[in-house]
């Protein structure tokens, strides 16, 4: 079975500069925004999927409930798959996700969204309650 992305059924927001514009928006929340607009602008209507895939490499707040929040957001409750989150490759093992769904699983059709913010990422903290003080550790994966 060959796999195709029809010429038309792809977009993508706008690149920004680090700390510019766009540094407040919720990834997952503009990615959902963004294709809510892009799917009813090529007459697909989003309650009719049911396969996604979410690529979110970066956590944000309530980044853990990751593909379902982002298919609530959009209008597609019956929508269901992985999130992925594989550094630097994240959006190429989201597609490969995405035709192994149509693929092996015989979806009809896949949604794969990469929706990554990397200004303002987050400051992570694993707490340690056997460490002196009780403190743990902790990391910044974008400056870091």
């Amino acid at each position: 079975m060959q796999v195709a992305i029809p010429y038309g059924a792809y977009w993508s927001t706008p690149f920004a500069r680090w700390q510019g514009g766009l540094a407040q928006l919720h990834a997952v929340e503009f990615a959902a925004w963004t294709a809510r607009r892009a799917l009813a602008a090529r007459g697909i209507d989003p309650a009719r999927l049911r396969h996604g895939v979410l690529g979110l490499t970066v956590p944000q707040r309530h980044a853990f409930y990751g593909l379902p929040w982002f298919a609530g957001l959009l209008g597609a409750p019956a929508m269901a798959g992985p999130c992925i989150a594989q550094a630097c490759a994240t959006s190429a093992r989201c597609l490969a996700a995405g035709a192994a769904a149509i693929a092996l699983e015989g979806a009809e059709a896949v949604l794969v969204a990469a929706a990554d913010r990397t200004s303002n990422g987050p400051h992570l903290y694993y707490p340690d309650p056997k460490a002196a003080g009780g403190t743990g550790a902790h990391e910044d994966w974008v400056p870091d």
